[in-house]
């Protein structure tokens, strides 16, 4: 059974974030940030998801490591070594310096500006996103969570991240794969899951343990959020 991940809620309608069973998307563009740090293989096939690819200032280096071709590099450019730089198409960097926003927020414009059929944008993001620097990584999950029903979602080197509000994810053909609820609301989250280990019904759940590494265990198995906003990671 090929794996896939169906988000249904009022503003996004039905989102196929993830389908094994079918090929590259021209509406999904692929962000690649600074510090991914994961097997270029991975990114390659991410890659091949997505009909757009733009790199995030240092991120060239990672889409050069791996081979991808690149849509643009777009950000201040202050992090570009001149090593990499060199090897870069001049007509392809957008250099911004918008003191207002960071890398990724600069590259999310670009996609907006110059190719808005892509409605689906996967950001490849990794679990040291910008060489371990904690606020920097902090600061890349706010347009996740500005805007929980945008098609925005994240990767790293095990799986992806997306947001939800009052809206459900179902997820089939990922039994034994693991999946972490991370609510973000600041008075918790209503939530339900089924088809896991640790099955939860209309639970209250504040960010922390409770909610971390559960594991999908049938066919088919959803999560839904009754209230506040939260994170979902899935192994995938």
């Amino acid at each position: 059974m090929a794996a896939r991940i169906t988000i249904e809620d009022e503003d996004r309608g039905t989102w196929t974030l993830l389908d094994d069973a079918t090929g590259a998307s021209p509406a999904r563009a692929l962000v690649v940030l600074a510090g991914a740090g994961f097997d270029p293989a991975r990114l390659r096939a991410e890659a091949a998801r997505a009909g757009a690819v733009v790199a995030a200032d240092a991120g060239a280096a990672l889409c050069l490591e791996a081979g991808l071709d690149r849509d643009a590099v777009v950000g201040d450019l202050d992090s570009l070594d001149e090593g990499t730089r060199a090897r870069l198409d001049p007509t392809r960097l957008a250099r911004t310096t918008d003191p207002e926003t960071n890398d990724l927020e600069k590259a999310l414009a670009w996609i907006a500006a110059h190719r808005p059929d892509a409605t689906d944008v996967v950001l490849a993001a990794g679990g040291n996103v910008d060489g371990g620097r904690m606020d920097h990584a902090i600061a890349n999950l706010g347009p996740l969570l500005r805007e929980p029903h945008g098609r925005l979602s994240m990767v790293d080197g095990e799986g992806r991240l997306f947001a939800l509000r009052m809206g459900r994810a179902l997820f089939t053909g990922l039994t034994g794969h693991r999946l972490s609820f991370l609510p973000w609301s600041l008075h918790g989250v209503g939530v339900s899951e089924s088809g896991m280990r640790y099955p939860l019904e209309r639970a209250h759940l504040q960010l922390g343990g409770r909610g971390v590494s559960n594991e999908i265990t049938a066919d088919e198995a959803t999560v839904t959020v009754h209230e506040g906003v939260a994170l979902v990671w899935v192994e995938a």
